[in-house]
């Protein structure tokens, strides 16, 4: 099983680690792929499916999991009776190997989330992993780019970017769990960009980013939807989607309490 997977691996990314780094996962979750049986692989969620046509651009997907002899995207015409995948646009993508840690750095000179294009149109980030066991103590050096290039970090892909600050937080509990579309569940990444505090004073775009991370003076780290922010006043309304009211009621918050607050724009599911 993964045969063809395994050979794709070789010929882009040399290596398994940055294989791994352009889908997402981590170690285990890489190595636990690869025992998945043809079933589960036929259930793979969408976003799961994304993530390899992104790390793999040029490939059939359909090949990538031995379901189809045809390798190339641009192959597919050459071959009757074959239906074309959604995705059938051709890349011109070129094999960027490993990279090691000195060539995809976190941040540039002034602070800012440094973005690699590994294709057209998608890019590659390098993030710090906040500890979710993060209290008041980890205020210290929060900011501090060469201290973060310390930490544990995950790297990612995005069709688009915004110059800012970014983090990763791994969701815990189950306060945003809930049985719908949009749910966030235990051992999920979040990545948010910094809002700076000059913006504070404006209202936050919460059609747009509706889930926020609040990074608080003595409380830890807080990811809720903001659902009222009153700018006079300082003070923001935070909701839990889980439904169970009683445990997860709303709350206010006032801003002043907050060190750092982050618009959530992309989560990693775990596989």
């Amino acid at each position: 099983m993964f045969k063809n997977l395994r050979v794709a691996i070789r010929e882009k990314y040399t290596e398994d680690q940055a294989a791994a780094e352009a889908l997402g996962m981590d170690k285990g979750n890489f190595s636990n792929f690869f025992k998945k049986t043809p079933e589960q692989i036929q259930k793979l969620r969408g976003g799961t499916i994304k993530k390899f046509e992104q790390a793999f651009p040029e490939y059939n997907i359909d090949w990538l999991f031995d379901r189809s002899p045809i390798k190339y995207k641009s192959e597919i015409g050459d071959f009757p009776f074959q239906e074309l995948p959604k995705s059938s646009k051709s890349s011109n993508t070129k094999s960027i190997g490993f990279l090691s840690d000195d060539e995809l750095q976190m941040f540039d000179e002034e602070g800012n989330t440094k973005f690699y294009e590994i294709s057209q149109g998608v890019y590659r980030m390098k993030v710090p992993l906040i500890a979710e066991t993060a209290k008041a103590g980890y205020l210290s050096g929060f900011a501090d780019a060469e201290y973060l290039e310390d930490q544990e970090y995950i790297v990612t892909t995005v069709s688009k970017f915004h110059k800012g600050s970014y983090r990763a937080f791994r969701v815990v509990g189950d306060s945003m769990d809930v049985d719908k579309r949009t749910t966030f569940v235990h051992g999920d990444i979040i990545i948010g960009r910094e809002i700076r505090k000059d913006l504070w004073k404006s209202r936050f775009h919460t059609h747009k980013y509706p889930f926020y991370a609040f990074v608080t003076i003595n409380d830890g780290i807080i990811f809720k939807e903001l659902i009222d922010h009153d700018v006079e006043n300082g003070v923001v309304t935070l909701h839990s989607l889980n439904e169970d009211r009683k445990n997860y009621p709303d709350f206010k918050m006032q801003l002043e309490d907050v060190a750092y607050i982050y618009n959530i724009v992309k989560r990693e599911v775990e596989i």
